[in-house]
């Protein structure tokens, strides 16, 4: 028998070498992963989402000292509010934002409404005789607002968003209207996959653990850091409302009926709380992990649930 050629035997164990190579790469790669997520597991995890971008100049103006100087990581952008292109032009400004699309369907402010992105003639079961988004969820439900309609509407909302140069991170839905009904969750699932977004607050997070809407501004700072303290592991939705004490913010009269009276004492008060040095230092005694739903999307968890 002819003895094997050297270069034979030099080309199987080269084979070899790379295969054990790659072998000990997943190896390395699986424990690495295995340990982020036992890591994940015994974290607190905490988003910190803004609604209400482009509502009012105010209110731009906070989303910007909240990004600046707070713990805020993502802020949703209603599209056909008056302040939608000052808000875009912030964002364009400053790319680490994360930003979403606040999807709405209502405008509650009493003398201080819009309208669709869409004409209204085209979509006439989502507005008032006078083209306005109605202001409550009842009232939206009252009129019989078509599927098909509030789609299209949803659908221009978030192309109006693109086409002035954003990329948004995520979906979210303004009032809550769009949870009413399960095809209108339906409706947010489908936008949600064709644009490859999340839906915050349908991506495992406790909503509930962090939710400091109705707390009295007096005490938001004080309940917010109790909660820091005695939050365990999990990943976290805290939704604040950043707004100024301002002329413009004190005109507001949210026309819900359980809508919150001088709403801008409220509203300042989160951005006082989320730009606080104490809550800052509890996070980072805590080492508590803020987090956005870019960041949830690249480690492969933003999964609507």
């Amino acid at each position: 028998m002819a003895p094997r050629s050297i270069k034979g035997i030099g080309s199987k164990r080269a084979s070899r070498l790379g295969s054990s190579l790659i072998l000990g790469l997943l190896l390395v790669f699986s424990l690495l992963a295995a340990g982020l997520v036992e890591a994940q597991k015994q974290a607190v995890e905490l988003i910190v989402r803004g609604d209400d971008l482009g509502m009012t100049h105010s209110a731009n103006e906070a989303f910007e000292l909240a990004f600046k100087r707070g713990i805020i990581t993502c802020g949703g952008l209603i599209v056909p509010s008056p302040w939608f292109e000052d808000a875009v032009r912030r964002c364009l400004e400053h790319q680490d934002w994360s930003v979403g699309i606040h999807l709405c369907v209502n405008a509650e402010w009493k003398n201080y409404r819009w309208r669709p992105v869409l004409p209204y003639d085209q979509v006439l079961s989502l507005v008032d005789r006078n083209g306005f988004f109605y202001p409550t969820a009842e009232a939206f439900l009252a009129a019989g607002p078509k599927v098909e309609e509030v789609e299209k509407e949803l659908r221009a909302q978030i192309e109006l968003a693109l086409s002035f140069g954003l990329k948004p991170d995520y979906l979210d839905t303004h009032m809550d209207s769009l949870e009413t009904k399960e095809e209108f969750r339906q409706v947010v699932k489908k936008l949600a996959r064709e644009y490859d977004l999340p839906v915050s607050g349908w991506c495992g997070e406790d909503r509930e653990f962090f939710d400091i809407y109705n707390v009295v501004p007096e005490e938001k700072e004080k309940v917010l850091i109790e909660k820091l303290k005695s939050a365990k592991p999990g990943l976290y939705l805290l939704v604040v409302h950043p707004g100024l004490d301002t002329p413009e913010e004190r005109a507001l009269v949210d026309q819900n009926p359980d809508g919150l009276k001088n709403v801008y004492r409220y509203r300042s008060a989160e951005v006082r709380a989320i730009t606080s040095p104490k809550v800052k230092k509890v996070i980072s005694q805590r080492k508590i992990r803020l987090l956005n739903y870019r960041q949830l999307k690249a480690e492969g968890r933003a999964v609507v649930r």
